[in-house]
Parts: structure tokens; C-alpha cells; sequence
């Protein structure tokens, strides 16, 4: 089959007024061709035509008025004056003056530059020269004089050998090396130093340190003594004028009068008689020992020790009485009630009730289980959580609060006249989904139709939209023709062009018409 697609065209007017998005026209008139923007707003492009290709045919190396200039077959063109800002690096001999700023001037000989100008910023090799600052772009900065001459520095200062002699004065803010002619002595003035080391002494801040592994040994002149913040004195290992001396852990012996209480004391200064026996701290006191002869020993031990008062001491009135049938010793003349708890008990001394029991501790609480036969009323069963019909449930993984949450829910028929939200992935083994809502939003970008066929296709599939009572419409794929089709009346379907099928489906002659 023959086809034709012609372009709008004239041979007598120079461009076209307008066309629409993606339009082609070409003018004999102008040897131009051009194309409407595919915005549709923005108007004609021109794109090309045998007038742009005669002005690239006739390009020449040669430098001709009003023609483009091509290169040659070594990459050169001949030129007049260009005009222009270049970046990059310009090979050969340029003849003429030269204007605006260069970066750098390769191969030409220093001798051949004999005159410049005056230099904002210059670079040799490695230095820098900048308004009054001379730098370096690596390592240091070396000024070496000739041989037997001497760096002269403000006219005055020289540096010969590594000797600087004619400085008046020195200052450093970080001096590092040494002063090997400096005497001590000749060093008269130092400002405020933050840090300052001798041998191995070092004094910073409020701190003074020995930065070698031995003591720091502060040592008076012979027959003076160490005193300390104008009070305490340190002469030959005695201290004195020390009005408090703390300590968590003093070894040695204090000679002399202590005012005050020390924290610990191995012995008491002055002992001190506690019921009839010595303690001065250096030993326990070891309370008397009851024994009882028998079992039929109904003996009296008296001799308690009385706190009802106060004191310590022997109550000579009280007395215990150790009965060998019953296994028990009584106490009488005891008036001192005794307080604290007992380690145990047959009963408690006062009943307490728990959940609506009485309980004293003679007898177990029996706990009565549901299922048993036995009613019981009056006591409140706890679960663990409320139960009412207004409360928030959980069972085992299915939460109510509200909001049902579960991840196991198997159901013949599930009705929810809220929201329902499936985090997970949802699959309808059903034969039919019916979706009621009037907006559907799918996040995919691709919808998969006829996803159970896996052998040789041969259902037509696509989209059909419900008209009510005018014929619906569709766009679906031809399984027996292989044609993307459309219908606007359910019946005749129109095959939809493609690059595969556009020369088996067209006929005739597609014309652009003329401007």
C-alpha cells in the first residue's frame, strides 16, 4: 500500500503565521524548516533547511567576511582581529597588543619579555608575589644571598649564617629553640606566661608539676622554713600553726593536744565503765551466759538488763523463769514493753481481713476455683482489666479499643461500618469483587488484567465505562487480530495506529495543506 504524509508548505511567504504543537512547514521562499513548539503556546521554531546547510558547505579555513570559518585538516583557521574572552592556552605567535587578564603565559623565552606593566598579583614556580605579602603554594620560603653575603632586613637587621645580629628587640608569641647566648642573667623582663617549664618543673594555671618519676621536693634555704598561706610552718618534717588538720586516712602518730573529735580512734583516751565492765574501744564487751540445769530446772535468773528508764544496768526485781515441761521462760518485773517484730509466729497479734476473709495466720485461705460446684457471692473476681461493655479489651492478639487489631481474623461474612485499613497484603479468592465507592485510588502505576491466564492467550481484555442508557464505550486489545481497538457505539471497533501496524492499516494521502 502507498502512503504520503505531506507537511504544510509555501513558495511564496518566508515563515508560517502559527502551528499547532509538533506541526512541520517548510517555505521555498525562505529555504527554512519549521516546527510548531510542542507547548502549543509558544509559537514556530525554526529547526533547519538548505538555508543553514549552503552556510555550512561553503565554511572555508580561510578568514572570509560573513562566512563561517572551518577548521583545516591539521585543526587551524586563519583570523583577523578576534575579539573575545579565551580560556584555555594560546599556542603560536601573537602579533599585536593583548587586553584584559592572562592566567599564564607559557613558552615564551624570559629574555623576549622585555617590558611590563604593573602587576596585581604575580607567580614564579612556587612564590607568590601579592600586594606587600610574598607566599609560597608549597613547602617553605628559602632567601638565599650570594656566597660571603648577608640578608639585610629594614636596613638593619642581618642574618649571616643563621646568626641575626642589629635587632634591638625580639618579640615571640611562641618562640621554639634555644637561646644559646643569652646568659640568664641578661634576661631582665617577661611578660605574662600561660605555661612555663624548667628542667622538670612545670607551672600552668594554679598547678605546679613534676613531669619526671620521682617526688616534687620543695626544699627552704638552709635555716629557713616552709610556710604555707602565711600561717602554717614546715621546718625539718614539723608542722605547726595548723589550726585543723582533715583527714579520711592519717597514718602516724599526733603529738601533742587535739581539740575536737576524730572520725576514728583505735582506744578510747579515757576508759569508760559500761554495767560494771572496762571498755576503752579496744575490745567487744561479751554479755553473761544463762544455763539451765534440767529439764525439771525451774530456776529464777535475775538480772535483767533495764531500758524501760533509760539506763544500762542490773534490775534486780525482774527475773526469768525457765519452765522445763512446757519448754518456755517467763519474765516478771519486766515494766518495759518490748517493741519490734518477730522473726515467728503461731498467729498474728491482730487479725487482717484480705478480699473479705479474716485472717490471722493460724489457718490457709483456700482459693475457690470457677467450676467447682461452690457458689460464692459477695467477692469480686479480677481478670487482670475491665470487661464492661464500655471498656478496652485485649484477648490473646485481638485488640478492642476503639479500633480492632488483630492479625488472625477468619470470618464467613465481615461487615465494618467504619474505616478498614489492611497494613499487610489482601487476597480475594472470591469470583467476584465489587467495589461500590465513587473514588478509587490505586498507588500502582501499572494494572494487570486477565492475571489467571498462563497458556495461549484468547480473551480480549481492557476497559469498558458504563454510560447508563447511552451505549457504553471501551478500549480493549484484539487477542485475534493483535490490534489495539476502540468503540463509541459497542459494536464497530477502529483500530489504533501504531509504528507497528500503521503501514498494513493506512491508506491514502495524509496533506498538510499550504500557507
Amino acid at each position: 500500500m502507498a502512503q504520503t504524509i505531506q507537511i504544510k508548505r509555501s513558495d511564496s511567504t518566508a515563515a508560517p503565521g502559527t502551528l499547532t504543537a509538533g506541526e512541520l512547514a517548510y517555505s521555498g521562499s525562505s529555504n527554512k524548516l519549521f516546527i510548531g513548539h510542542p507547548d502549543g503556546t509558544t509559537g514556530v521554531i525554526t529547526i533547519g533547511g538548505t538555508y543553514y546547510t549552503a552556510i555550512i558547505d561553503a565554511a572555508a579555513s580561510a578568514n572570509t567576511a560573513s562566512k563561517l570559518v572551518l577548521r583545516d585538516g591539521s585543526g587551524n583557521f586563519a583570523a583577523g582581529t578576534i575579539t573575545a574572552n579565551l580560556t584555555g592556552n594560546v599556542t603560536g605567535n601573537v602579533t599585536g597588543n593583548t587586553s584584559g587578564t592572562a592566567l599564564t603565559v607559557t613558552q615564551a623565552a624570559q629574555t623576549a619579555i622585555t617590558s611590563l606593566g604593573t602587576l596585581t598579583a604575580l607567580q614564579v614556580d612556587n612564590l607568590n608575589l601579592n600586594g606587600n605579602t610574598l607566599s609560597s603554594t608549597t613547602g617553605g620560603v628559602n632567601i638565599v644571598p650570594l656566597t660571603g653575603q648577608a640578608i639585610l632586613l629594614d636596613g638593619t637587621i642581618s642574618v649571616d649564617a643563621g646568626v641575626v645580629t642589629g635587632a634591638t628587640s625580639i618579640t615571640s608569641t611562641a618562640f621554639v629553640g634555644t637561646l644559646s647566648t643569652a646568659a640568664q642573667g641578661n634576661v631582665t623582663s617577661l611578660g605574662t606566661l600561660t605555661n612555663l617549664s624548667v628542667d622538670n618543673i612545670t607551672i600552668n594555671g594554679n598547678a605546679i608539676t613534676s613531669t619526671a618519676g620521682t617526688d616534687l621536693t620543695i626544699t627552704p634555704l638552709t635555716g629557713q622554713q616552709i610556710v604555707l598561706d602565711g600561717a602554717i610552718v614546715i621546718d625539718a618534717g614539723v608542722v605547726t600553726g595548723a589550726t585543723s588538720i582533715t583527714s579520711t586516712a592519717f597514718v602516724g602518730d599526733i603529738t601533742g593536744d587535739v581539740t575536737g573529735n576524730a572520725d576514728t580512734a583505735t582506744a578510747l583516751a579515757t576508759a569508760r565503765t559500761i554495767g560494771g565492765t572496762s571498755f576503752n574501744g579496744t575490745a567487744n564487751i561479751v554479755p553473761g551466759t544463762i544455763t539451765v540445769a534440767d529439764t525439771t530446772d525451774t530456776t529464777s535468773f535475775v538480772g535483767l538488763w533495764e531500758s524501760a528508764t533509760g539506763n544500762l544496768g542490773p534490775k534486780t526485781d525482774a527475773a526469768i523463769t525457765y519452765n522445763a515441761g512446757t519448754g518456755m521462760l517467763t519474765a516478771t518485773g519486766v515494766t518495759a514493753a518490748l517493741t519490734g517484730n518477730a522473726t515467728t509466729a503461731t498467729t498474728l497479734q491482730t487479725a487482717r481481713t484480705i478480699n473479705g476473709v479474716s485472717f490471722n495466720g493460724g489457718a490457709n485461705i483456700t482459693t475457690l476455683t470457677a467450676g467447682t460446684g461452690v457458689a460464692v457471692s459477695g467477692t469480686a473476681v479480677s481478670i487482670g482489666q475491665a470487661v464492661a461493655t464500655t471498656s478496652n479489651v485485649t484477648f490473646n492478639n485481638v485488640a478492642v479499643d476503639g479500633t480492632l487489631t488483630s492479625d488472625d481474623i477468619q470470618a464467613t461474612t465481615l461487615t465494618a461500618s467504619g474505616h478498614v485499613i489492611v497494613t499487610g497484603n489482601l487476597t480475594v479468592n472470591g469470583t467476584t469483587t465489587t467495589v461500590n465507592s465513587n473514588t478509587v485510588a490505586i498507588g500502582d502505576a501499572i494494572l494487570e488484567l486477565n492475571s489467571d491466564e498462563t497458556g495461549t492467550p484468547s480473551a480480549n481484555a481492557g476497559i469498558e465505562i458504563e454510560r447508563g442508557t447511552s451505549t457504553n464505550v471501551a478500549v480493549l486489545w484484539n487477542e485475534t487480530t493483535d490490534y489495539w481497538q476502540l468503540t463509541e457505539d459497542g459494536s464497530s471497533y477502529s483500530k489504533i495506529m501504531t509504528a507497528g501496524n500503521f503501514a498494513s492499516s493506512f491508506t491514502g494521502v495524509i496533506d498538510g495543506g499550504t500557507y
